[in-house]
């Protein structure tokens, strides 16, 4: 009965969120959509933007259910299993997504202050989107580090556990700070990948790991290593090609279509499980 409960805590608690977000980006959509419909309708090639970006926001949708279901199948839920955080993840992305297409169709046309406080928010989604790998990755980390000699008392479960948690919140912390103070429209293309980067280089480094100690076997730890590696990739050519090319509705389609590619590479990290048996 008490495993029951839990689990209806943890229904209504990402229930709760989810509605709480859609109302929030529906508001957004709402109160601004005269600049929005003003866009569309002077900007070549907007259509596909809205499609490609509707196609992208559907598929990560059905990834992020497939997860959660996937964690509530379980006899006991907790928020370190591998389903919660990829489902966290897919799911913040999808909101993250949401605003990408906002701030495509009001860049021009909406007060720098409003537009500059939707930016801030967008890039709070992109810190806490990559969370549950950063989670994970210190997890790992801290894991090759209880291998050594010097680092044995990470092996004690309370220790490791604190060790954990601020290591997390510094990063939290500091990637906040970067973000609501110094964060300008002209610095967000290049304070972005500044920020997620060494993220993403972590969590490539972390499936290399497990995938080489034949770790994490619920998931394909090398199909994950290669999805990652490539959204590193991506991260860091992005903003260059942006800047480079600007921000136009083709440039836009192909980042995003790429990026849908990768998510599917990701999603099915996630789905099969690694095959130790057949490695040396």
């Amino acid at each position: 009965m008490a495993l029951q409960n839990k689990k209806g805590v943890y229904i209504f608690l990402l229930l709760f969120g989810v509605i709480l977000g859609i109302i929030a980006v529906i508001l957004l959509y709402t109160f601004n959509w005269s600049v929005l419909v003003v866009t569309y309708q002077t900007h070549e090639g907007t259509l596909g933007i809205v499609l490609i970006m509707g196609i992208r926001i559907s598929i990560v949708s059905l990834m992020a259910l497939y997860t959660f279901y996937s964690w509530f199948k379980q006899e006991k839920q907790y928020s370190s299993d591998m389903p919660f955080l990829f489902g966290s993840f897919f799911l913040l992305l999808i909101f993250g997504k949401a605003l990408d297409l906002f701030i495509d169709f009001s860049y021009f046309g909406l007060d720098s202050g409003l537009l500059l406080l939707i930016m801030k928010t967008r890039f709070l989604i992109a810190i806490f989107n990559l969370l549950p790998m950063i989670f994970l990755s210190i997890e790992m980390v801290l894991f090759s580090l209880s291998l050594k000699t010097r680092f044995k008392r990470l092996t004690n479960e309370k220790t490791l556990n604190k060790v954990k948690l601020r290591i997390l919140i510094l990063i939290v912390v500091i990637e906040l700070i970067m973000g609501l103070f110094i964060l300008t429209i002209e610095l967000s293309p290049i304070l972005y990948p500044i920020i997620i980067v060494p993220s993403l280089i972590t969590i490539v480094w972390v499936f290399n790991f497990a995938w080489r100690n034949q770790r994490l076997s619920q998931v394909n730890t090398f199909i994950l290593m290669i999805g990652f590696g490539l959204y590193l990739i991506t991260s860091v050519l992005r903003p260059l090609m942006q800047f480079i090319v600007g921000e136009s509705s083709l440039y836009v389609m192909i980042a995003e279509s790429i990026d849908i590619i990768i998510f599917l590479v990701i999603f099915i990290g996630f789905y099969k499980k690694s095959n130790y048996s057949g490695r040396e």
